[in-house]
């Protein structure tokens, strides 16, 4: 039988694989995309700030520190220049080319009897008698028992007078109330400046929890009462009372200031003032106990003092 012809097999090819071609995202996955890496940039956002708050919520919070706003420039500043000051006998004089002074003193009934023609003679020309007070514990108000005799005496021996009158008032009510009982008390006497002293002791008294608006409201409306009956107000006080427990700007326009200052020859109080009392110490020939002391500072230009 005939032999079959093998038929020879084309050598086999190898198909290499075919290479995969990159295929181009459709948008709807582009849009799964984007939306994913949102939400991971989202998710560890908040997670940080769960982190973030469990930490600080702990922490104290601190305020932030400002500095105190500094005091502003008084209105009116006085113009005295101490190197004109000069002291003779125990009494201070001032002088300069706007300004003289006059010498003069503040009793009370605890000076005790005064020979006033002697203190006259002394070279005292103006006092300050203290003609009532309020008490500091009661608030009841008294007439000094020393006023009449002090008051008389002084202006016999030819000393001008002026009075004071020593507060415990305890706001504005309480300042009308002490003028008008002064009022009644000067009213047969040539009298023409009536001072307010408002002493504040903290520790104790009436006074000890009362406030820098209390007191301005006092001496306002003590030096209202005053001008009203055709008087001149005068408020007293330390430098740490006028610059700290009363507010001078409201003061100003409507009085004078009666400034005491012990320390040194250099009152550290940049606002104008009339009366500077200098010593709680002085001696005075006719008084038999230590007095105060006090200097006047008299414009020489009352006109344009005023201007």
């Amino acid at each position: 039988m005939p032999s079959e012809k093998r038929r020879k097999r084309k050598p086999e090819r190898r198909v290499k694989g075919r290479r995969k071609t990159k295929q181009k995202l459709r948008p709807f996955r582009l849009l799964i995309v984007i939306f994913a890496v949102i939400m991971l940039v989202y998710g560890v956002s908040f997670f940080l700030s769960i982190i973030f708050d469990a930490f600080f919520a702990s922490q104290p919070v601190t305020e932030p520190v400002s500095e105190p706003a500094p005091t502003e420039d008084p209105i009116y500043k006085n113009s005295y220049s101490w190197n004109h000051l000069r002291e003779e006998d125990g009494f201070y004089y001032y002088e300069d080319e706007n300004y003289t002074s006059r010498i003069g003193i503040d009793v009370s009934h605890y000076q005790g009897n005064i020979d006033w023609n002697a203190v006259h003679e002394a070279g005292i020309e103006f006092a300050f008698i203290r003609a009532g007070y309020r008490g500091n514990t009661t608030g009841i108000l008294h007439e000094d028992t020393g006023y009449r005799k002090n008051i008389q005496g002084a202006l016999d021996a030819g000393v001008e007078v002026a009075v004071y009158f020593f507060s415990q008032a305890n706001g504005s009510e309480e300042g009308r109330e002490e003028a008008e009982f002064l009022m009644n008390l000067i009213k047969d006497y040539p009298v023409h400046v009536c001072a307010y002293d408002l002493e504040v002791d903290y520790n104790e008294g009436r006074l000890a929890d009362t406030t820098q608006d209390k007191n301005t409201e006092a001496a306002i409306e003590f030096c209202q009462a005053v001008k009203e009956n055709g008087y001149t107000p005068l408020v007293y006080g330390s430098v740490s009372f006028l610059t700290s427990e009363v507010r001078m700007r409201e003061l100003q326009d409507l009085t004078q200031f009666w400034l005491a200052w012990y320390d040194d020859a250099e009152p550290p109080f940049p606002y104008v003032f009339t009366i500077w009392q200098y010593s709680c110490e002085g001696e005075v020939p006719g008084i038999n106990a230590m007095v105060d002391l006090n200097l006047l500072l008299v414009p020489k230009n009352p006109a344009a003092e005023d201007s």
